[in-house]
């Protein structure tokens, strides 16, 4: 599902290697392989004669002035191909030089130009993460895509952009790269049934395809997200993969659940009974059974809810002139229900039941 991105990075690498520079974000959501596609893009750049090298932050770094630049410096220190380069980017102090608007200013362009000056060859810069950076290194990134064109550089960047931080450069910053046309993104979505089914194969290693009932299967616990689909495959033994039954009924791998556990530990209590009390329901539910099943009015709720979209958990969709709300999907929402307290996961059942004609589905 990802060889028209692969094909067109080919034409991007052949281009950068004539000198002309190109900016390419790759967005979307968490396990749809966005660190696959940039690895196997830096393979394909490495094969072309290109200097690569890149910077990959945690979620703790969105604090940390100039992360991003200092751990591309760090990871290129000692490599001759970029001489001193990694020396005079870590000599910059993001923590006092960035203070004021106009120092800020001056700092971001003197390290973009520091970098511009350093590409004389093709060059391959992967960002990966950049929904955990902070605003420094984007401003940076930014003063890259812009100026990039007159030099061979291909830059790279990824990130979640349905976790791209509220109230932040982030989003503005994306939306300013892409309306001014100094970069394209490159959305990544799920894997559609047949091609789960080609990825399913391909994970079981067998010459016949997937039998259609594991494919279904697969698809409907997963999404057609590529990391789900591996994780779900690899927690079965060979005769659960072979059965439909099995798939659905299997338990969420540890892998899976705990970063779920990990993402909904971040929000607030009501939208974590929110959540709770919706994966008690099912895959989707309308949010007035919602104010019933936690006992509140729903314009209380409505802020969690939104809160609940930003974090990726919950999609809004409007069916039939009637708003209701989905879990991304469904390893997602039975990750969440092994998290209900057993006390609460009988009144949540109980409450349920009131509500039982007007559930979705």
């Amino acid at each position: 599902g990802r060889h028209e991105i692969l094909e067109l990075h080919d034409e991007l690498i052949t281009e950068v290697g004539r000198g002309r520079g190109r900016s390419i974000l790759v967005a979307g959501a968490a396990g749809l392989g966005k660190t696959r596609l940039t690895r196997a893009v830096a393979r394909k750049a490495k094969a072309a004669g290109f200097r690569v090298q890149g910077g990959s932050v945690a979620p703790h770094d969105l604090q940390v002035p100039l992360g991003s630049i200092r751990e591309m410096a760090t990871s290129m220190r000692g490599d001759p191909v970029f001489g001193s380069l990694s020396e005079d980017l870590l000599a910059f102090d993001g923590r006092h030089d960035g203070d004021s608007l106009g120092t800020r200013r001056l700092l971001v362009r003197g390290i973009a130009d520091r970098i511009l000056a350093a590409i004389d060859r093709p060059t391959l810069l992967m960002f990966d993460d950049l929904h955990w950076t902070d605003e420094l290194s984007l401003e940076v990134i930014g003063e890259l895509a812009r100026l990039g064109g007159r030099v061979p550089l291909l830059l790279l960047c990824d990130y979640r952009h349905d976790e791209l931080p509220a109230s932040t450069l982030h989003r503005e910053w994306r939306s300013r790269m892409l309306s001014q046309r100094h970069a394209e993104e490159i959305r990544l979505e799920p894997l559609t049934l047949e091609q789960t089914g080609i990825a399913t194969t391909l994970i079981l290693g067998r010459e016949l395809p997937a039998p259609s009932d594991v494919v279904a299967a697969v698809h409907e616990r997963t999404n057609g997200i590529p990391l789900h689909i591996e994780e779900l495959l690899a927690a079965l033994d060979d005769d659960a993969r072979a059965d439909g039954r099995r798939i659905r009924d299997a338990r969420v791998p540890d892998t899976i659940g705990d970063a779920v556990v990990a993402r909904l530990s971040r929000l607030s209590d009501t939208a974590r009974l929110i959540a709770r009390a919706g994966a008690v329901v099912g895959r989707c539910f309308v949010p007035d059974v919602m104010a019933g099943m936690v006992n509140r009015p729903l314009a209380e709720l409505e802020p969690a809810l939104e809160e609940l979209v930003d974090a990726s958990i919950l999609h809004p969709y409007d069916y039939v002139d009637q708003g209701y709300y989905d879990f991304r999907h469904q390893l997602l929402r039975d990750a969440i229900y092994t998290t209900v307290p057993p006390s609460q996961l009988r009144r949540f059942h109980a409450q349920a039941a009131e509500f039982v004609m007007t559930l979705e589905g």
